[in-house]
């Protein structure tokens, strides 16, 4: 058995009965090429029942608001299906993803706006269709993703986290600069939104290539390198760190739970970050149907509104109102407030994705 063949049957090792027609056509000497189209044909055969779906979310509050009510919303009305939640980082769970794109291991969940877009340049959605996702249809039009492959469900402002107690509330992004803060900046390397205000407030216009020129005179006040919220927000908590780029929402969970940080969005603006709904192609016509249905329910009120309080996202849902406590946190918007907001161009940014990381490691952490 060739090595082509034995990579067609390890997709499969976890699907017994159609591993098995493979084998048996391997062992008869079927070629790759003989296999390769049945295997895609079996990887999107319907069945009869779909016992349990695998969808991808975050953690936290985030998750505990989908145990708590769209799954029982979902049993209501498919009671014979079951919801797997996949709690992982869009960062981890995306290459697995596209290793196992012939047989899907997960159906579709939460993506940011970066990993959304790599999805369409990947062709790993299939469209999202409003009869499977009615509720969707609530979203207002200017927050809408029109690329027919990803809806928008929440969204959030990002600016800067600080810890209060070391340091002053910032104003300008150019603050992270100050000489005082040598090693107490925290950044992502791949989050290319604290870049992109970089360069606005460099006078270059919202440009990541240009924000990270501009940080390159000032990369020794960089401390740390995360690829966490949650160690960002504990190591300004604790004062290791003093100030970081950071999501409002993410920052004023931690802010809740007792962690000594504080968020604000500076005078030159701050970027929306949208987590959108996402749904992986070469499934069955039936489970696809039934991931766009459990995906549905994000978009219900109901589900909205408990987000909006216990994690502090803003809804996308433009028939959800904001809470008078809540109109005054800088880091809740309003649909006006958000239109004011810079979007990063995700689509470029799915493209030159490489391009920007290599920049980044060679000027800023070389």
């Amino acid at each position: 058995m060739n090595d082509d063949v034995k990579s067609l049957l390890n997709r499969f090792s976890s699907r017994p009965s159609r591993r098995a027609i493979l084998q048996g056509l391997a062992a008869i000497g079927a070629s790759a090429a003989t296999l390769d189209p049945l295997a895609r044909a079996l990887a999107q055969a319907s069945d009869e029942e779909v016992k349990s779906i695998t969808v991808l979310t975050q953690g936290g509050p985030v998750v505990d608001v989908l145990r708590e009510f769209a799954e029982p919303m979902f049993a209501k009305e498919v009671p014979d299906t079951a919801v797997e939640l996949e709690v992982s980082s869009n960062s981890v769970t995306y290459p697995k993803m596209i290793a196992t794109r012939d047989d899907p291991i997960v159906a579709g969940g939460m993506f940011n706006d970066l990993f959304s877009a790599r999805g369409i340049v990947d062709k790993l959605w299939t469209p999202l269709e409003y009869e499977n996702m009615p509720n969707a249809e609530a979203v207002p039009e200017e927050i809408r993703a029109d690329d027919g492959f990803t809806k928008i469900f929440q969204q959030t402002p990002y600016g800067i986290m600080y810890n209060p107690d070391k340091v002053e509330k910032p104003t300008s992004w150019n603050d992270l600069y100050k000489p005082e803060y040598k090693g107490r900046v925290s950044m992502w390397a791949s989050n290319f939104d604290a870049y992109a205000m970089a360069g606005v407030a460099a006078g270059k216009g919202f440009s990541v290539a240009a924000g990270i020129e501009a940080w390159v005179p000032h990369k020794q006040n960089i401390g740390a390198w995360v690829t966490s919220p949650v160690a960002e927000e504990d190591l300004v908590a604790r004062g290791e760190m003093w100030l970081a780029p950071h999501w409002g929402a993410w920052a004023e969970q931690a802010r809740a739970s007792g962690k000594n940080v504080a968020f604000t969005i500076p005078e030159e603006g701050g970027t929306l970050w949208s987590n959108h709904a996402c749904c992986v192609t070469g499934m069955s016509p039936k489970k696809t149907q039934l991931t766009q249905a459990y995906l549905n329910t994000w978009f219900a009120e109901e589900i909205q509104r408990e987000w909006l309080s216990r994690t502090f996202i803003s809804p996308a849902v433009g028939t959800v109102e904001i809470p008078e406590e809540l109109l005054s946190n800088p880091a809740v918007v309003t649909p006006e407030e958000a239109a004011k907001l810079y979007r990063l161009p995700a689509a470029e940014l799915a493209s030159d994705f490489k391009r920007y990381n290599t920049m980044i490691t060679r000027q800023l952490q070389s």
